[in-house]
C-alpha cells in the first residue's frame, strides 16, 4: 500500500488519462492541448503565468466556452451570478484539486523541476480530478512525468 493512495483521495478514485505533448517554445504542443480542453464539457488550465491564463480565459469565452478567470491576484467569473463557469484559467498556484473536470491542462510541466514553484506542478499533477491530464513542456520532463504516472497507475501516452 503507497503513500500516494492518502494523498489527494479524489484524484486517486479515477483513472486519469495523461497525455505529454512534448516539444519546445512555439511548437503547437499548447494549441493542440487547448483545443482539447475547449471541446471539453469542463475543463481547467494551469499555467505558469497570470499573462497566460488570462489569454486563455479570452481564447475560451471568445470561443463560446464559459471560463472563469483564477490568479493570486484576482477572480473574474464569468456568470453574474459568480457560479463558477464549466471551464476556469488559472496561475498553477490556484488550481482545485478537489474539483472534477473532464479535462486539464498542465502547462510547462519542466518547472516541477523549479526550486520555489516546482511543488505546484508537483500538486497538480498528482492531483488534479480530470479523466484527462494534457501535459505541455520540454521533452527533457518526459521521464521525470512517466515515473511519478507510475506511483499512481495513471495510464500515459507521449505526442512529440
Amino acid at each position: 500500500h503507497d503513500a500516494l493512495s492518502i494523498w489527494y483521495v479524489e484524484a486517486r478514485a479515477i483513472q486519469r488519462k495523461i497525455v505529454f505533448h512534448a516539444g519546445p517554445t512555439n511548437s503547437g504542443k499548447t494549441y493542440h492541448a487547448i483545443q482539447r480542453y475547449l471541446t471539453a464539457k469542463s475543463g481547467v488550465y494551469c499555467g505558469p503565468l497570470k499573462l497566460l491564463a488570462h489569454e486563455i480565459f479570452q481564447k475560451s469565452n471568445n470561443a463560446g466556452v464559459q471560463c472563469d478567470l483564477i490568479t493570486g491576484e484576482e477572480v473574474v467569473h464569468v456568470d453574474p451570478e459568480g457560479r463558477p463557469a464549466s471551464h476556469a484559467a488559472c496561475t498553477i498556484e490556484m488550481c482545485s484539486v478537489t474539483t472534477p473536470y473532464e479535462v486539464a491542462v498542465i502547462d510547462e510541466i519542466q518547472m516541477i523541476k523549479d526550486s520555489a514553484r516546482g511543488w505546484a506542478w508537483t500538486r497538480a499533477l498528482l492531483g488534479l480530478c480530470a479523466e484527462e491530464i494534457h501535459i505541455c513542456g520540454e521533452s527533457a520532463a518526459i521521464n521525470l512525468v512517466t515515473e511519478l504516472m507510475f506511483t499512481t497507475g495513471d495510464r500515459i501516452s507521449t505526442r512529440l
